[in-house]
């Protein structure tokens, strides 16, 4: 039962091993490019967003079908959040990417860039994303001089999609059985740069104490 146990829990990694890889995806992104923008300013102004309140997120997909932006020497897709700030309060912008297509050991994440953007269109900061494994994110706080709506343009750097991450999976807490046996401790995956993503866009006021 012990050595089923174990079989079992690689042929669930396995599953999804033959799938595309992030590579794959974005050659399939450059045979068919969507529409695309030479500036950050320019896809900002252009495209439809949406909306997440202050002191909440929203969960959001990034693919090959959407807009994208032509930087450097990639394609990179993106989508447009935007949020109501109030004129001299604190508040804290973060972005996630979390693991894409996680079934096997073929796993995806989406190493991105955001840029943040005033009521004017001016752009404020870039926030990079900080990808470790089979996820990441970074934030920034901000203080607004003037109080509207903010842009916040979540696209993919595919600068990196030749990289891999390293994912890993405690076996001591996969409550498989026989563990020991197989040599327990960690074991480590390939994590691959995606062309798409699974992302979140929170909002958050911050309160001076």
């Amino acid at each position: 039962m012990r050595l089923f146990g174990i079989v079992g829990l690689l042929g669930a990694l396995a599953l999804g091993a033959c799938s595309s890889s992030g590579t794959d995806d974005y050659k399939r992104l450059l045979e068919n490019p969507p529409k695309t923008y030479e500036t950050v300013a320019e896809a900002v102004k252009s495209e439809p967003s949406f909306f997440v309140e202050a002191d909440d997120w929203k969960s959001f997909g990034v693919r090959i079908t959407d807009p994208a932006l032509v930087q450097g020497e990639s394609l990179n897709n993106f989508k447009v959040g935007r949020t109501t700030l109030e004129a001299d309060q604190k508040y804290w912008i973060h972005v996630s990417s979390f693991c894409y297509e996680c079934l096997g050991f073929r796993k995806k994440v989406m190493p991105f860039n955001a840029y943040l953007f005033d009521p004017d269109y001016q752009q404020i900061e870039v926030i990079k994303g900080d990808i470790q494994g089979m996820g990441g994110g970074a934030g920034t706080s901000l203080v607004p001089t003037k109080a509207g709506d903010y842009y916040v343009l979540v696209a993919a750097d595919n600068s990196r999609i030749a990289e891999t991450f390293e994912g890993q999976i405690d076996l001591t807490t996969s409550g498989v059985q026989g563990v020991q046996a197989f040599g327990g401790g960690l074991m480590g995956y390939p994590v691959y740069p995606s062309p798409e993503g699974s992302m979140m866009l929170n909002v958050r006021t911050l309160v001076e104490e």
